[in-house]
């Protein structure tokens, strides 16, 4: 969706640009008319457009997938990491720090939360004008014409049109103290149809409310339909002069603030007198459309959704990658839901990788016959089986206060480690405490008599905590299915023993591991287990694999052994 709007953004802007720089200026208002509609259209439908050939404005780069990269849900497993970071402060041996799980916030709900307040509020205040624009047609007296139907208005106001209907002030109508010129003009928005135009403009406000170039197209299109219903007027009266001085005259009139009506004073005489008075050339009128159509042909190919650089193969690990991150839970790209995912399109997408990305991209291994099969089984088990796949997360990161990393530079007695490469405590010098993302600190020989004490000090930079954790392949770290009865199986992923000769395996123990998971999660009563855990069954550990049993909020814990299939 972020591409979508990046796209469409990206092409009004330069589309309105070219109408404010060069067509507005000329009196060309039929294609003017044509131009701006066809922009609005043309925004929607061009990302989507697939073309042989053209660049394309990278998904990667602003899809959701990125804005859910940005939101990563740092929800740590309770078991403790590797090497975990401690501060070291003078006169302390290692302290460590237990840095509690943050609950991550769900940027996503928030901001879907936000455009449906925005859709209701726009479209509610759409609703208010649609509805005083129908009670002004029942409550006042209306005239029906060959042309339009007249509506009489008690109240002082300048003639406006909508749909059909004109509004006039009673009085003066019936008085024909209304000048034919603003009547003729009127009737021009009613025969040409202006209110679809403005009801086109509006329903894209209200979707797209939170993009003002609608707005500024909107004023573009009413005052175009201001110049086309005034050349209506001069091409009928042929007295272009007085019609020039009677708009000057009206211009300090009443005017209705209805954003669906089309008023006779637009706000924007001066703009209209000044068109009265231009001509354009038709060498000039007919080098803009060329331009115009130069520039949809461009962004045509330029904003596609066509990927005419990127071989097979990267497409099909970017349909892997995605169909992924659709099943993503609570936007958490550490945890997959199992009844979110489209298998058969998943399993298609992986079997196009190559044997690399297969084993560089994110781990899912389970689409061979027999465990797809029964990962297929699992999910349909849903909702009384409810399945994720939690990936190993990366550890969260520890600021390094200032006066402790000064404290590093002058103490001596002190071996250093920067992203796992011994270094001299000089070359801290090189660096500021921001430039590192982790560290740990170990007293290597305790503080004596006659002797100081002595630290190893291991840092990572944010550049090798990056490559290590972020950009690293996401491995499965467990697999979980929470039942009716509230309870909840786990599975510590990677279990399995591997038996390799001259390069080659020629063993995997327990067999039909992953197959055994799902069918076990699917066919298993957590409960009956619990029962049965005090007379457990000894299996051999070559053709079973573990399970843990939690429940009560993760009180309770039970681990036991359940068979391979």
């Amino acid at each position: 969706m972020i591409a979508f709007i990046l796209k469409a953004t990206i092409a009004l802007v330069i589309f309105y640009a070219f109408y404010h720089a060069f067509l507005v200026k000329e009196s060309m208002f039929r294609f003017n008319r044509f131009y701006l509609i066809f922009v609005l259209c043309f925004s929607l439908i061009v990302p989507f457009l697939q073309m042989p050939i053209g660049f394309q404005v990278k998904e990667s780069l602003f899809s959701e997938n990125s804005f859910q990269s940005i939101t990563v849900n740092e929800k740590r497993s309770q078991k403790e990491i590797n090497s975990p970071p401690a501060v070291w402060e003078q006169g302390e041996r290692r302290v460590s720090l237990v840095t509690q799980p943050i609950a991550p916030f769900n940027w996503s709900t928030l901001l879907t939360g936000i455009y449906f307040f925005g859709l209701a509020f726009f479209l509610i205040r759409f609703i208010i004008q649609l509805v005083q624009l129908i009670r002004m047609t029942r409550n006042n007296l209306t005239i029906k014409d060959n042309t339009c139907t007249y509506v009489l208005l008690m109240q002082k106001t300048l003639p406006f049109t909508f749909l059909n209907f004109l509004f006039v002030e009673k009085e003066s109508f019936l008085k024909k103290a209304i000048e034919n010129e603003i009547l003729f003009h009127e009737l021009a928005h009613i025969r040409q149809k202006h209110s679809w135009d403005i009801f086109l403009v509006e329903f894209l406000r209200i979707v797209f409310w939170f993009n003002p170039l609608y707005l500024l197209y909107k004023k573009a299109i009413q005052l175009n339909h201001e110049f086309l219903a005034d050349a209506a007027v001069n091409a009928e009266f042929k007295e272009k002069a007085a019609y020039q001085w009677l708009l000057f005259s009206k211009f300090s009139g009443n005017e209705v603030g209805l954003s669906l009506s089309s008023p006779f004073s637009f706000s924007s005489t001066k703009s209209r007198l000044i068109m009265m008075g231009k001509s354009s050339s038709s060498l000039k009128t007919n080098l803009l459309k060329s331009f115009s159509i130069l520039i949809a042909g461009f962004l045509m190919v330029f904003l596609s959704s066509s990927q005419p650089f990127e071989s097979p193969q990267f497409q099909s690990a970017n349909n892997f990658e995605q169909l992924l991150s659709n099943a993503f839970k609570d936007g958490n790209p550490y945890e997959v839901d199992l009844n979110k995912l489209d298998l058969s399109a998943l399993r298609s997408a992986y079997l196009a990788l190559d044997e690399n990305e297969k084993y560089s991209g994110t781990e899912f291994p389970f689409f061979d016959a027999l465990t797809f099969e029964k990962l297929v089984e699992l999910q349909q088990a849903y909702p009384e089986v409810k399945t994720s796949i939690h990936y190993k997360s990366p550890p969260e990161k520890l600021g390094l206060k200032s006066e402790v990393f000064e404290q590093w530079k002058k103490t001596k007695h002190i071996t250093l480690t920067i992203d796992d490469v011994e270094k001299e405590v000089s070359d801290l010098k090189n660096y500021q405490p921001d430039d590192f993302a982790m560290f740990l600190v170990r007293e290597t020989e305790t503080k004596g008599l006659f002797k100081k004490a002595a630290y190893s000090v291991s840092v990572m930079t944010n550049e090798y905590y990056f490559g290590n954790y972020l950009k690293s392949r996401k491995k499965i770290e467990l697999i979980q299915s929470e039942y009716t009865s509230a309870e909840k199986v786990s599975v510590v992923y990677g279990q399995k023993h591997t038996e390799t000769a001259d390069g080659k395996t020629i063993k995997i123990s327990p067999e039909n591991y992953e197959a055994s998971i799902f069918h076990q999660l699917r066919v298993i009563d957590p409960t009956h287990l619990n029962l049965e855990v005090k007379k457990p069954i000894m299996y051999d550990k070559s053709k079973s694999f573990s399970i843990i049993i939690s429940r009560d909020e993760g009180n309770g814990i039970i681990v036991m052994r359940l068979p391979t299939i």
